[in-house]
């Protein structure tokens, strides 16, 4: 009896811990309902190009807001701005969409990530279609498992909007795609959805080549030898050979690879590198690996860069190598979260950049690696508005601060909250705007 007791309590105990959970998250999507509401109307800024835009908070009947709202959010929960421009979209959505859904949630009858997969997957629906399809689940919230409903909200999408319906075979043939996410451990994993035909085409290939193997007393399970078999379609044939080539593979690709290794790595010729080829990271690499990897590129050597050193020019244009050594020491954006890669952001002037005047000519030295950090667009915009300032008090330190006093440090990738307020702000004044405006966007 004792023994029952004590699991009727634990089963008590996560009840708890389940309702606590949802009511987090309900509180969570109202809170991003009252950001969306309460968001200051853009200030208008004439001929300037980082003027806030007013953006459909998401899709038909959804309401509007200022473009940089989701910002705000991201760096109030620690997300990036496409994340949180994705939270501000499914609650506009559920909202204004799925009325009887957004009473669920509250209600705790749903939790908050299944009426995001509801509101997404209407996305495209219009308005009246949406409703529909809210009125048609409103009672199976808290009645039904999630897979279920899911397999209903299929039909009903269908049935909602038959001519949104018929093209998607079409959409699906168009929207292929090949995705390799390199593991950091010296292997990649490789996701695609292709033409089927193509795809058979591929597959019968690499089993031609497996049944070869086999016969040559490979010993390996068959996803093993699959895998050994796209390896070998996937690597080239060195040029320089005079062997006829086995494969109908490229020849040997020229990549751009950056390599980095520290001084004691280098002069020991052991330890971790970290690479990055074409702009994206393969990952830690062991030193002695290093030739393996390489070989299969005709590789171009670029200048060794000294990150601890801090170049300077007299003009507002950065210099490749500048840019590059910049892009090398962040390699994401400085706004705090974000996970927009440095190598395609704007290089902003933490300061803005003072051209010169008649009888007041421009200081030199402003544009260096320790008055220039990368930012996304919209970021660079923002701050540029002066919905953001930044302060950068040593070189690779950013420290924000948004028009309610709230602060933050991003430095070396990493986001960290600053507890108060600045001395002498005060909750719900704007940062003093630059009066320079330093944009130039290309």
């Amino acid at each position: 009896m004792e023994a029952m007791t004590r699991f009727r309590a634990a089963g008590d105990r996560l009840v708890d811990a389940d309702t606590a959970m949802r009511r987090a998250e309900a509180d969570r999507l109202l809170a991003v309902a009252g950001m969306i509401d309460t968001y200051p109307a853009p200030a208008p800024l004439v001929d300037s190009p980082a003027a806030e835009r007013v953006v459909s908070a998401g899709a038909e009947s959804a309401g509007a807001v200022g473009e940089f709202v989701a910002l705000e959010v991201g760096a109030l929960l620690g997300l990036g701005e496409p994340t949180a421009w994705s939270l501000v979209h499914d609650v506009a959505n559920l909202r204004a969409r799925h009325p009887h859904l957004w009473a669920a949630v509250a209600d705790l009858r749903v939790e908050a990530w299944q009426a995001r997969k509801v509101a997404q997957a209407c996305d495209e629906l219009s308005a009246e279609a949406a409703r529909w399809v809210d009125q048609k689940l409103e009672s199976v919230w808290g009645t039904a498992p999630w897979p279920r409903i899911r397999r209903r909200l299929t039909g009903l999408i269908v049935r909602a909007d038959a001519d949104l319906a018929r093209p998607r075979a079409e959409t699906a043939r168009r929207d292929r795609f090949l995705s390799i996410r390199h593991l950091g451990d010296s292997t990649s994993v490789l996701t695609a959805r292709m033409d089927t035909a193509a795809a058979l085409t591929l597959e019968a290939s690499l089993d031609m080549i497996v049944d070869q193997m086999i016969l040559e007393g490979a010993q390996d399970p068959l996803p093993v030898l699959r895998a050994r078999a796209l390896e070998m379609l996937a690597t080239p044939q060195n040029p320089d050979q005079d062997t006829t080539p086995t494969n109908p593979s490229p020849p040997l690709p020229l990549a751009d690879v950056v390599v980095h290794i520290a001084a004691e790595n280098l002069e020991t010729g052991t330890g971790v590198a970290r690479v990055t080829a074409r702009g994206r990271d393969v990952g830690p690499v062991l030193v002695d690996q290093l030739a393996h990897l390489l070989g299969h590129h005709r590789i171009r050597v670029l200048p060794v860069t000294d990150l601890n050193g801090d170049p300077a020019v007299d003009a507002y244009e950065i210099p490749d190598r500048i840019r590059r050594q910049l892009v090398i020491r962040e390699d994401y954006s400085v706004f705090p979260y974000s996970t927009s890669r440095s190598r395609s952001a704007d290089l902003d002037h933490t300061v803005a950049y003072r051209r010169s005047t008649p009888g007041s000519p421009a200081p030199p030295g402003q544009t260096r690696i320790s008055n220039l950090g990368p930012l996304a667009r919209r970021e660079h915009r923002a701050k540029t508005a002066g919905l953001w300032t930044v302060d950068q008090p040593e070189p690779g330190v950013y420290e924000w601060t948004n028009r309610t006093g709230r602060r933050w440090r991003v430095a070396r990738g990493r986001t960290t909250r600053l507890p108060g307020t600045p001395d002498g702000a005060r909750i719900g004044d704007r940062p003093r705007r630059n009066p320079r405006i330093d944009v130039i966007f290309g």
